[in-house]
């Protein structure tokens, strides 16, 4: 029964051993800007398609790394394809329409100038037979036919002129109608260039599970794209211990799943600014006060995004990791 007795406190010594440590551990770590709250965040993009259709192909795979401009899968084209040659031949058919109104423009510009000339003529003729050296030569038949020439030929120069007015209207009226074509044509090549998706930075592929035949829609995320860019720690720590962090002060970062192997090195590189904590009534817009612990309340966490300085390809931080932080503040 002693032994019993014995065995019963060595127990609970060495409960009540460990509670002391794990105390005296947070005391002490109370007075450092610590937090076991922290994980790793890097940039991932979703791969989705700008245009609608069915795929027909895919380039890549699982955990393959691509680059920027990289082909990743392919979407039916045929039909746009077919919109886009339609575009195009409508988009060319205006131009050639506008190049055939500058031409006869230019013809009708090129007779109003002959008219002008020819109006000069009469006016020199009847001028010339009209003076009164020569006035009783001429049959006065002659010189009032030249005057109904003169007038004729007056009439015909406004009449050109107005022409002209009409064909330059007809040529703005085709200008704006080949803007709205030229437009449709380029989205049609646009769609149709679409339909190849390529990767819009250098990274790695991920969570694709894409078959041949498989409908996608606009914008709709098909898989994951992890950026090759700058990886980032989130760090949430109490409110309390962060007095005197800033900007720019240098992290110790050590990663739960490389603990006691590596340490990397990091620099805050954003205070936590504000985070919501309020909430509203949907039916007339007042604030609801949760009830809060009676008895202690905790403090609030505050999140810290850190940039990591020296990622090691043999110990990789993947997204989500969790990880201890320490700012030297």
């Amino acid at each position: 029964m002693f032994k019993k007795l014995k065995n019963k406190l060595n127990f609970a010594t060495i409960i009540f051993g460990l509670g002391a440590l794990i105390a005296i551990f947070y005391f002490i770590a109370s007075f450092f800007t610590i937090t076991d709250n922290a994980f790793v965040v890097k940039v991932i993009s979703p791969v989705s398609s700008k245009v609608n259709g069915t795929v027909t192909a895919v380039y890549v795979k699982n955990g393959q790394h691509v680059l920027k401009g990289q082909k990743l899968f392919k979407i039916d084209d045929e039909s746009y394809l077919l919109s886009f040659q339609s575009a195009k031949a409508q988009y060319l058919q205006g131009k050639t329409g506008i190049e055939a109104l500058e031409k006869r423009i230019s013809m009708t510009e090129y007779s109003k100038k002959a008219a002008e000339d020819n109006l000069k003529l009469l006016q020199y003729k009847y001028q010339q037979k009209s003076q009164v050296s020569v006035k009783n030569a001429v049959p006065f038949m002659e010189l009032h036919e030249l005057t109904y020439q003169i007038s004729a030929q007056q009439n015909s120069i406004h009449a050109l002129s107005q022409q002209i007015q009409a064909q330059k209207i007809e040529l703005e009226q085709a200008k704006t109608a080949l803007g709205s074509l030229k437009a449709a044509y380029q989205q049609a090549q646009l769609d149709l260039e679409h339909t190849i998706v390529k990767a819009q930075s250098d990274g790695v592929v991920n969570n694709i599970f894409l078959g041949i035949g498989k409908a996608v829609h606009t914008g709709q995320s098909v898989f994951s794209l992890v950026d090759d860019g700058p990886t980032y720690i989130q760090a949430n720590f109490k409110e309390t211990d962060l007095a005197g962090v800033k900007s720019g002060d240098s992290v110790y970062i050590y990663p739960r799943a490389y603990f006691g192997k590596k340490v990397f090195h990091g620099v805050v590189e954003s205070q936590p600014l504000a985070i919501d904590r309020q909430k509203n009534n949907p039916v007339n817009s007042t604030q609801i006060i949760f009830s809060e612990n009676k008895w202690l309340l905790l403090p609030q966490r505050m999140p810290v995004i850190i940039k990591v300085l020296d990622t090691d390809q043999d110990y990789p931080l993947q997204s989500g990791m969790s990880a201890y932080v320490y700012i030297h503040a």
